[in-house]
């Protein structure tokens, strides 16, 4: 039942009902569902092959300076090489912070050897000078995970993304830094997943720190696709291309400014929602009653807190505004016509944005009927239904469009009832719904939060009109009145500054004058590189290994 333990339980408690009634309540309306309401993208993490930029350059001043950056990038390619070959679930999630701390510990030599080809000083140490000669031009190989596979590919060839050769040391540190936001979106996401969606329910004060750090997470990722975005030397990044590649393209999306200014305004939407979901009672209260773990029924109901509904309904506004604007320029986003956005990215903005303009409505429903304008409210909630595509929305044009289809014959309406079925499920197929997970699972589902705000609304919904029905019976309003009516939308975090790359103090630099070791590593093999394209298509698992998603597991 969609209204589920909560709006029962809101009803009974307020006639102080004891204990054993909830007990009756909860094991007749809790039905797991598999979604969650993460609102956050789950980026796929690109891959390298192997560089040694002592074949490309020298420094005079610093001869172990290009070593010590091939270290670093050896570090990086086997950490992401590792992450691949870990199964999905905890062991992944945990493994982020090290590919996080291997990023940024690369970084520093990048900046370095970029600041010593164009003769530029470091910050941390000024006098420190860098002379860098070049041999020949660097070329670096990044397999892209924002590019739609199959624009590039014939009908014959299997749908996979080769990798993508690049010149210069602007190529590199692109995809590099692109890699940095992946992996602080993945953070952001899995610390707001393990903690609303734990065996045990948490804390407001749980709650409250695991999304401010998500959200700060979202920040440093919007940052860094701004820096992105906006550097003159990154600009044409996304142009050095080498004329070898296979699917002959000249340009790659991936690094487009276009594309990264668009993925700085969806972490920019994200970080606002995640804002809102802090203190929104309604939904820790629908994933309360959804957890078959959870024993705080056994006490007391789940508590209402009142909320500024005006105000977070205007920064949901402002949220689907910035999504909007996300979707508008990755689609914009085109290579000669053949290379484009991943369609579920491209599709996810999208539906993130009428989550954003939904949850907003809901929030102008709750304020209505607050202030007594329950009809009001639940013409809210019906366009709310509208935005999210749900069937049976309840908004102006659908009540008089099912007045007419009475008069219709069984196939007219057979047919607008398909239509609308197909609508619906291609909603959820670009929320990123995930069928595989098992049933009954409280696990990652709905990457856009559309199945879980859904609920939040139908169990609202019902609460409100069996109250106008039976008390109130207020006249409830056309929606299509109130959705031309919405105000603006308002910030709530500043755009952050572009991200500042961290540099090597001036005792690492000391240390590289001395001559460089011999090298202890090489290139990897074709075997090591087939297998990370196999697992692109098919994930393969070693003995030992633990399955997908563990039976048990609730993070």
């Amino acid at each position: 039942m969609q209204t589920s333990f909560l709006a029962a339980a809101e009803i009974f408690t307020s006639s102080n009902s004891p204990p054993a009634l909830l007990f009756l309540l909860h094991s007749s309306f809790n039905t797991p569902i598999i979604t969650t309401i993460t609102m956050v993208y789950a980026f796929t993490l690109p891959s390298t092959s192997h560089l040694s930029f002592q074949t490309f350059l020298t420094s005079s001043t610093h001869p172990s300076l290009p070593q010590a950056a091939t270290t670093a990038r050896h570090a990086l390619r086997q950490a992401l090489k590792a992450h691949k070959r870990l199964p999905r679930g905890p062991q992944q999630d945990a493994h982020l912070q090290t590919l996080l701390t291997t990023v940024t510990s690369y970084l520093p030599y990048l900046l370095a050897l970029s600041n010593g080809l164009s003769s530029k000083p470091g910050d941390t140490s000024p006098t420190e000078e860098i002379e860098i000669t070049l041999r020949t031009e660097i070329i670096s190989a990044w397999r892209p995970t924002l590019t739609n596979p199959t624009t590039t590919l014939s009908l014959k060839q299997r749908p996979t993304t080769t990798r993508i050769q690049g010149q210069g040391l602007d190529f590199e540190i692109a995809f590099v830094l692109s890699t940095l936001s992946y992996v602080l979106n993945s953070l952001a996401r899995i610390g707001v997943t393990r903690t609303l969606y734990a065996s045990t329910t948490p804390t407001p004060e749980q709650r409250t720190a695991a999304i401010q750090t998500a959200t700060k997470h979202l920040q440093q990722a919007s940052a860094v696709h701004s820096l992105l975005a906006s550097s003159p030397s990154f600009a044409t990044a996304a142009h050095s291309i080498c004329n070898n590649n296979k699917n002959g393209t000249s340009t790659l999306p991936d690094l487009d400014p276009a594309t990264q200014a668009a993925l700085s305004c969806l972490a920019l939407a994200e970080a606002t929602l995640l804002a809102v979901l802090k203190d929104d009672s309604y939904v820790a209260a629908c994933i309360q009653a959804r957890n078959p773990n959870d024993k705080d029924w056994m006490v007391r109901a789940p508590e209402i807190l009142k909320v500024r509904a005006h105000l977070f309904a205007r920064l949901c506004i402002r949220a689907a505004e910035y999504a909007e604007q996300a979707a508008a320029g990755l689609g914009s986003v085109r290579s000669e016509g053949r290379m484009g956005i991943d369609d579920d990215l491209l599709g996810y903005t999208r539906v993130l944005g009428r989550v954003a303009r939904a949850r907003a409505c809901r929030f102008f429903g709750v304020d209505a009927e607050l202030s007594g304008k329950i009809g009001e409210g639940i013409a809210w909630l019906r366009a709310a239904k509208g935005a999210l595509g749900v069937r049976g929305a309840g908004t102006a044009a659908a009540e008089t469009k099912e007045t007419n289809t009475k008069s219709r014959t069984g196939l007219s309406r057979l047919k607008q009832g398909w239509m609308e079925r197909r609508e619906e499920r291609r909603m959820e197929k670009d929320a990123g719904s995930r069928d595989r997970m098992e049933k009954g699972e409280l696990g990652p589902g709905d990457n856009a939060g559309r199945e879980e705000e859904s609920r939040v609304i139908e169990m609202l919904e019902t609460k409100w009109v069996r109250m106008n029905d039976t008390i109130n019976t207020q006249l409830i309003p056309p929606s299509t009145d109130l959705l031309a009516n919405l105000p603006s939308g308002r910030d709530i975090h500043s755009a952050p500054a572009p991200y500042k790359i961290p540099s090597l103090d001036e005792e690492q630099l000391v240390r590289m004058r001395a001559p460089p070791a011999e090298d202890d590593f090489g290139p990897g093999s074709d075997v090591e590189d087939s297998d990370e394209e196999a697992a692109s298509v098919a994930r393969v698992y070693t003995p030992g290994t633990v399955p997908e998603r563990s039976d048990s597991a609730y993070y």
